[in-house]
């Protein structure tokens, strides 16, 4: 399978990732992708996480990069703008604002971070199964919303679980069954198949044991390559993430396009 769209892309504003905007933009046509959407962790006012997502002082230049690009390269891959960005009540209206105004779409991926804020870090080693329910709370919170295009790596819910327990499961189902129930799709991630320590099974994602389940549910499934670098567009990664697809009997979509 050729990969035709991805729309999970970071910038180096985010502190995690390298590269220069452009020489995303390049790399992706070069390898085929037709539609791609940076996607970057969302920059919220008065929040200053280094290393997780850009200052809100860096939004306006990133907005403008990506208007750039999406101009210069028109004829050769369509570009979209948005966010990764965590649920949290606190940021509703801004996120709605944001949608207004400023961006395409949002994608929700709810990661350990804002702990300073309505929520609590919830992988922590060998995080107790109160922090995954809480996970879980939040995440289907951000399906409810309707704020959002899709749920990225949904199973990162195993990030700091050693067994995927009845207990886990149970909450992976919840996540599952209410993607089901507002037609939401999920995504496999393709950036944790690319840490040396992955094995599907904890620590990381595409989680085996997670998507066992996805064949219980009436689910479109979307590929992200959560690009961190230029470099991450690529043919084996994709290929890697297409052995997990077929290893679980998962459909995927081939051409995905988001409707704005």
């Amino acid at each position: 399978m050729k990969l035709v769209y991805n729309y999970h892309t970071h910038t180096k504003r985010c502190g995690h990732a390298t590269g220069e905007d452009e020489e995303y933009v390049i790399s992706a046509i070069k390898y085929g992708i037709k539609r791609l959407a940076f996607t970057d962790h969302v920059m919220l006012p008065y929040v200053h996480e280094p290393k997780v997502r850009g200052d809100y002082s860096q939004i306006e230049d990133y907005l403008d990069s990506v208007k750039y690009l999406k101009e210069k390269y028109k004829d050769q891959i369509e570009i979209l703008v948005g966010f990764e960005a965590e649920y949290y009540d606190v940021f509703v209206d801004y996120y709605k604002w944001l949608l207004k105004e400023k961006v395409d779409f949002l994608i929700l991926g709810q990661h350990n971070y804002l702990d300073n804020y309505e929520s609590r870090a919830y992988f922590q080693k060998d995080s107790p199964i109160e922090d995954i329910v809480h996970y879980t709370d939040d995440v289907v919170k951000g399906i409810e919303s309707g704020l959002f295009k899709y749920v990225a790596h949904p199973d990162m819910l195993m990030y700091s679980q050693k067994e995927f327990t009845k207990e886990i499961e149970e909450q992976a189902r919840r996540i599952l069954s209410k993607c089901e129930e507002y037609n939401m799709p999920i995504e496999i991630n393709i950036c944790g198949m690319r840490r040396p320590t992955w094995n599907g099974f904890s620590y990381g994602y595409p989680v085996h044991a997670f998507f066992e389940l996805v064949k219980d549910y009436n689910l479109k499934v979307v590929l992200g390559i959560d690009a961190h670098d230029p470099s991450h567009f690529n043919q084996d990664d994709v290929d890697r993430a297409m052995e997990f697809v077929k290893l679980h009997g998962i459909k995927v979509e081939e051409d995905y396009y988001i409707d704005k």
